[in-house]
């Protein structure tokens, strides 16, 4: 057994509980032939995530298994109205939990049913010395505030506060625990799973009511990322980008560097620092060496062709082009790139890029097959034209492709 404090200090000196916990040790006979032992840690700014942390050390470090805190009923009363001043998610209002995972182990907290007074009288009853805290009647603090000044008038209003809370306590914990079971299930359907990175099908999040979709969002932040400090608010932005058919895609900021990314019809969640799709390649282009295959992507193949080939599993498509025209190259989109039409016309290769859906993070992989002149004569992957009209002293060649390009994994061009 080890007994630790985190004591928090006054005016710079460490509070006696120290030498009152070392001189009551003292006195305990061995437990299983061990003497107890004693370490204390000094708190400063945040006193409560050093206190996180340093029962977490403490439990790894002597290879504990249950951490036993002394949390009573008035502690969770305090903690519970704390949550509501302060606001936040539902599952703060639980307060205090009577046991929960922690670390390597469990932490427990067994008196939470009895109220401070009870604990004091028992100790009274027994003979038993405890240390007082004197920071505890400092005012200043909130916590201390709610103590001494709302606790004791809600308790005049009913002598039954302290189990009453705790049964509201006990009630919502079963709720959220049934709740989340359920939600699991929603998330497992809707949503894979990467590094640091969750993609959720926005088709199949829609089967859902707002209610069940904003937990299922919240799920997936706060439980499977575990991303922090993650508002209500926040949340309802999220769903009404999903919901904004004017805004296939967008982006909303979220804390700790993550980010909410739609592209149509995906929402990406990830870390700014990667790309939730693709890395971007350079710009560069190169001139295309005809009868040879070239990959982009991962399944995704083209080649210019001189003669027609006889596998009809490919895309074909007919190039009749003058021979000033050659050599081609393919090249990165650049503003005001048109795609050469049928009959003369042409479309915007923004518009093509549009209208097929793809992702900002992809259109910068996109890649265009041009003449020397820089007219467009395919976006590769995603549209290409056939130009047949009959030109003197003109050469036919032959856009062939074959599989699907598939940007998200893919690692630039190759040859082949």
């Amino acid at each position: 057994m080890l007994i630790t404090n985190c004591g928090r200090p006054v005016n710079g000196k460490q509070p006696l509980f120290s030498s009152f916990a070392k001189h009551m040790v003292s006195r305990w006979p061995p437990f299983n032939g061990q003497r107890l032992s004693i370490q204390i840690m000094e708190l400063r700014p945040r006193p409560e995530r050093f206190g996180i942390v340093f029962f977490k050390r403490v439990l790894k470090e002597y290879h504990a298994n249950v951490l036993l805190t002394a949390h009573h009923g008035d502690d969770l009363v305090e903690t519970v109205i704390m949550k509501l001043i302060r606001g936040g998610q539902l599952e703060s209002l639980t307060g205090i939990s009577s046991s929960r995972p922690f670390a390597t182990g469990m932490i427990v907290r067994p008196l939470l049913s009895f109220s401070k007074t009870a604990i004091r009288d028992f100790a009274v009853a027994h003979h038993i010395r405890w240390f007082e805290d004197k920071t505890n009647s400092q005012l200043t603090v909130q916590r201390n505030r709610i103590r001494h000044q709302v606790v004791p008038l809600l308790k005049k209003e009913n002598p039954q506060l302290l189990m009453h809370v705790l049964d509201y306590s006990n009630q919502l914990q079963t709720t959220i625990q049934s709740l989340n079971e359920l939600l699991s299930r929603q998330v497992d359907q809707v949503c894979v799973f990467g590094d640091q990175q969750a993609s959720i099908a926005l088709q199949k999040l829609r089967n859902n009511s707002d209610n069940v979709r904003i937990s299922v969002i919240k799920m997936i932040l706060l439980d499977r990322l575990q991303i922090e400090d993650v508002s209500v608010k926040q949340l309802q932005n999220i769903l009404k980008l999903i919901d904004n058919p004017k805004k296939p895609q967008g982006e909303i900021d979220l804390a700790n560097q993550w980010r909410a990314v739609k592209r149509y019809q995906q929402l990406i969640i990830t870390k700014k620092s990667l790309n939730p799709a693709i890395n971007r390649e350079n710009k560069t282009g190169f001139m295309v060496i005809l009868d040879r295959w070239y990959s982009i992507g991962t399944g995704y193949q083209f080649g210019i062709f001189s003669s027609r080939p006889e596998n009809q599993q490919q895309k074909i498509t007919e190039l009749r082009l003058p021979r000033i025209d050659l050599p081609l190259s393919v090249v990165s989109p650049r503003p005001g790139d048109k795609l050469q039409l049928k009959g003369g016309g042409s479309q915007k290769v923004s518009r093509v890029l549009i209208n097929a859906k793809l992702p900002n993070e992809v259109r910068d992989r996109v890649k265009l097959l041009q003449t020397s002149q820089h007219q467009t004569l395919a976006v590769l992957g995603v549209k290409s034209v056939s130009i047949t009209q009959s030109i003197e002293n003109g050469q036919t060649l032959y856009l062939v492709e074959k599989g699907q390009i598939n940007f998200l994994k893919g690692k630039g061009i190759k040859n082949g």
